[in-house]
């Protein structure tokens, strides 16, 4: 009898257990994955916190800057990711296949942080040596992520061209298993974030860069092999990329500028084209390749150069005006500062779990001095230096433990109207782990 009631009890206990539960299905063959990320550190300035991206400007004399005296203590776990890969039937002689992936950053929403928002969604077709790829993924021009699950926090690199996801539609041809070429049309506008200063957000999205009538055009050439051997997954890279575009510059009859407006009521508009491109070089050279699958003494050099005029979104949500299009003339006329820069990584394996990386990243706009003695050119960012030292441990192939130290050197246009330095600083300390599914 007492074992017929606590047969009797669990089955009622799983009654409502098995009301609700339920499954996950496909037509397709779907693979989930991402990571649980989590940081926690310390910056000697306090006005960015987690996803800091250059250095305020520093105290002058008696003049304080509150961002400048105090530090700022922050956590955060917002980077972690949700994907799905998806494996569907073949089509016109290719095999299919679809990628989606969203973070909690809230980067692309006006929740904020701890939203999900998008990364990648794509589709992608793929013949023996040429491949279509549709939709949000990453740009081919400078992108590099040689840092990816490295270094405990990215946004930092945004001056330093460590890529932006697009909305493209991108053909890969491979000559062979060495040398390649990628040409595609891409879009040159933040297609997904929010705006308070630009009519519209996502794909309402309405600015100088979506009034051009052409896409930007985007290609890469690039040459890789495995002949020096490999650290991982990578192995000898060597490339050269770039892309072309234009952005419109709108005035109304006043001659004011009006390309972001949404009210001008001016009976005639007068309209300039200014060029828009970048070019790169990057590279990936294993120095000491890993010995059958063991990364021990293992000594790794990646990095790019670049060049470019007007790079819009394709520099991301950079400190500067000049992220998003040129400057106005006293004559009306248009101008864009050039843009030069570059980073560098060297990694080293102590054992095949223990590493250690160096990065160092160098960007400067050209701007006329005329300009950087303006009251908008002043607080402009003229150039900055970052360098980064982490250290990284496996734990096992699921869990990753960092420890980070971050310099950043940041200067702009002038002095402040309010008597603050030209240049600031900020020192980082970060503490991070993840857990990779």
């Amino acid at each position: 009898m007492k074992k017929f009631v606590v047969i009797m009890l669990a089955l009622l206990l799983a009654v409502p257990a098995i009301s609700f539960a339920g499954s996950a299905t496909s037509r397709w063959d779907v693979t989930i994955g991402g990571y649980v990320k989590f940081d926690m550190g310390y910056e000697d300035q306090s006005s960015q916190g987690a996803d800091y991206r250059y250095a305020s400007r520093n105290s002058r004399h008696n003049v304080e800057n509150i961002n400048d005296e105090y530090g700022n203590l922050f956590s955060a776990g917002g980077e972690t990711r949700l994907n799905f890969l998806i494996q569907g039937p073949d089509g016109w002689g290719a095999k299919t296949m679809a990628f989606v992936e969203g973070e909690f950053r809230g980067a692309t929403s006006s929740d904020n942080y701890g939203a999900f928002s998008l990364r990648h969604a794509y589709m992608k077709m793929q013949w023996a040596n040429d491949s279509l790829t549709i939709g949000q993924a990453w740009q081919r021009w400078g992108y590099l992520p040689t840092y990816s699950n490295i270094l405990l926090g990215v946004n930092m690199l945004t001056a330093f061209q460590r890529g932006s996801r697009q909305p493209q539609i991108m053909w890969e041809h491979k000559f062979n298993k060495n040398i390649g070429l990628a040409l595609g049309i891409i879009s040159p506008t933040n297609s997904l974030g929010t705006s308070a200063t630009n009519a519209g957000t996502g794909a309402q999205k309405v600015d100088g860069w979506s009034r051009s009538p052409y896409p930007f055009g985007e290609g890469e050439l690039y040459y890789t092999s495995d002949a020096c051997g490999k650290i991982g997954s990578w192995q000898m890279l060597f490339s050269v990329s770039g892309f072309y575009g234009q952005w419109k510059g709108i005035e109304n009859a006043a001659g004011t500028d009006v390309t972001t407006s949404t009210t001008a009521t001016s009976a005639r508009f007068d309209d300039e084209n200014v060029d828009a491109w970048g070019l790169a070089f990057k590279t990936y050279i294993p120095i000491i390749p890993e010995k059958k699958g063991n990364k021990t003494g293992a000594l790794s050099l990646s990095g790019q150069a670049f060049a470019s005029q007007n790079p819009s979104w394709y520099m991301g949500t950079y400190n500067s005006y000049f992220s998003y299009g040129p400057y106005q003339r006293a004559d009306g006329s248009l101008a864009t500062p050039l843009l030069v820069g570059g980073w560098g990584q060297i990694t080293y394996h102590f054992t095949d779990k223990l590493f250690v990386s160096g990065w160092y990243g160098n960007m400067r706009y050209k701007m006329s001095n005329r300009y950087r003695n303006t009251t908008a050119g002043r607080d402009q960012v003229k150039s900055e230096q970052q360098y980064i030292v982490n250290l990284s441990y496996d734990v096992n192939p699921a869990m990753r433990l960092g420890i980070e130290y971050d310099r950043i050197n940041t200067r702009y246009g002038n002095y402040s109207t309010t008597g603050l330095d030209k240049d600031g600083s900020l020192n980082a300390f970060r503490i991070g782990a993840w857990y990779f599914f």
